[in-house]
């Protein structure tokens, strides 16, 4: 039986429908209103494809499974797996995203930043912990992993020399920490008189800079939970020298620094291996000062 040319150019429209998505800085990129999926798009698929799964893969071949629901108005993506395919991604900054439908509810994505290029592979950020099965961004894993290379490096040496070295690095590593904690402490002090506030009350945590930050700032869960707003927030983070500031976004969410933390990394400037201590003025101000490795 002949094949019947406009059903099976009809098939092929069908299969290449497509929508996209924006996925601002500013907004909450978790919104039921942002994973809704347009209604001209829904209209060319049955009932039952919208009332299961969607799987969505990237152009580096990853993929992810996404329920789709609906409420009175529309259709939408759920929650929890478009919320996974945001985190694994580091997505939330001003991305644009096509989704183009391949097929039984199998859709190929191309997402391109802000600068308009396209993403052809995971972010540094995702690939760095990829044989981690949570965020290892305690500092004490770091002075871990520095106590190992030290104990290889000082391997063969006779117990003087060794002796000798921890002295160095001990004294080293003080003489830093009291040159920091001396300019925090004119900072905050300065700031903080006004309000009759003692300035060794303080809150403070440090975190590592890593390559994967350059674009974001994820906080520790301990921090995130104890000293940080749930909600998005706007926080002034100023430089030790009094003349520069920035206001970088906090996702309460997401725990992290996002829209014009990239600004802040360029400016101050902040390169991978930095130690960032950050130190609480006011409850939305906060000061850095960065230690070199």
């Amino acid at each position: 039986m002949a094949t019947n040319p406009d059903f099976l150019r009809c098939k092929e429209e069908r299969n290449n429908e497509r929508f996209f998505k924006v996925l601002q800085s500013v907004v909450d990129v978790s919104s039921e209103n942002l994973r809704a999926l347009p209604h001209d798009f829904v209209r060319s698929f049955t009932d039952k494809e919208l009332s299961g799964k969607m799987k969505i893969r990237t152009q580096w071949g990853r993929s992810w499974e996404v329920g789709i629901s609906k409420n009175p108005r529309f259709y939408y993506m759920e929650k929890s797996g478009w919320d996974r395919f945001v985190r694994d991604n580091s997505l939330g900054n001003n991305e644009f995203i096509t989704f183009t439908h391949k097929g039984n509810m199998h859709f190929t994505l191309n997402i391109f930043k802000l600068d308009g290029k396209e993403m052809m592979q995971p972010p540094q950020s995702r690939a760095l912990l990829a044989s981690s099965s949570r965020f290892k961004t305690e500092q004490g894993e770091d002075d871990k992993k520095e106590e190992v290379v030290s104990e290889l490096s000082n391997r063969g040496r006779t117990p003087a020399a060794e002796s000798n070295g921890r002295k160095l690095n001990l004294r080293k590593k003080a003489a830093e920490e009291s040159q920091e904690s001396k300019k925090t402490e004119k900072v905050v002090r300065a700031r903080r008189d006004y309000a009759g506030a003692s300035s060794s009350t303080a809150t403070e945590f440090t975190s590592l800079f890593k390559q994967g930050y350059l674009k974001f700032l994820r906080l520790r869960t301990s921090v995130a939970k104890d000293h940080m707003p749930d909600e998005k927030t706007m926080f002034k983070i100023h430089h030790p020298n009094g003349k520069k500031c920035w206001d970088v976004v906090f996702l309460g969410r997401f725990g992290v620094f996002s829209g014009g933390w990239s600004r802040l990394v360029k400016e101050y400037p902040l390169v991978v291996g930095d130690t960032c201590k950050f130190t609480f003025i006011k409850p939305e101000e906060l000061l850095l000062v960065v230690s070199k490795p």
